[in-house]
């Protein structure tokens, strides 16, 4: 599964890393996504530095519009991310932990550009997860 940044990246042509997940969104088109991924990236594309029209997000959105495409944030997700917080020092990005349990939950890897939330995401048994920029910074 793809993560937020991965999902603007590729959405948004004149994004930095839009060659890098453009592919993986292609092919996430048919795959599943998790709802908080679709709630954030709408978030995201409504203020700057893009402040798309609401008609322009959902129409970009719309592959993942059906609940077939969404992936459901079970409760143990956010038991486990409250449990886990103080261990992983988290703040605000406790919705990153809980898009990486959700990915967990349904058995499902992890793609991301964001190195705090493959680093984190890292400290889920069992997840896999891909950082998107290892290979081409070199981290």
């Amino acid at each position: 599964m793809i993560d937020t940044s991965v999902l603007v990246a590729g959405l948004i042509e004149s994004h930095e890393f839009h060659q890098l997940a453009g592919p993986l969104v292609a092919s996430a088109e048919d795959a599943q996504v998790p709802g908080m991924v679709i709630a954030e990236t709408w978030a995201v594309l409504r203020k700057a530095p893009w402040h798309f029209h609401p008609a322009t997000v959902q129409a970009v959105l719309q592959p993942w519009l059906s609940e077939g495409r969404v992936v459901v944030t079970p409760a143990s997700a956010y038991v486990a991310a409250i449990r886990d917080g103080r261990r992983l020092s988290i703040g605000g990005n406790i919705f990153d932990l809980l898009i990486a349990y959700t990915c967990a939950s349904a058995g499902l890897p992890l793609a991301t550009l964001d190195r705090r939330q493959a680093a984190m995401a890292r400290e889920i048994p069992g997840l896999e997860v891909t950082l998107l920029l290892q290979d081409r910074l070199g981290a």
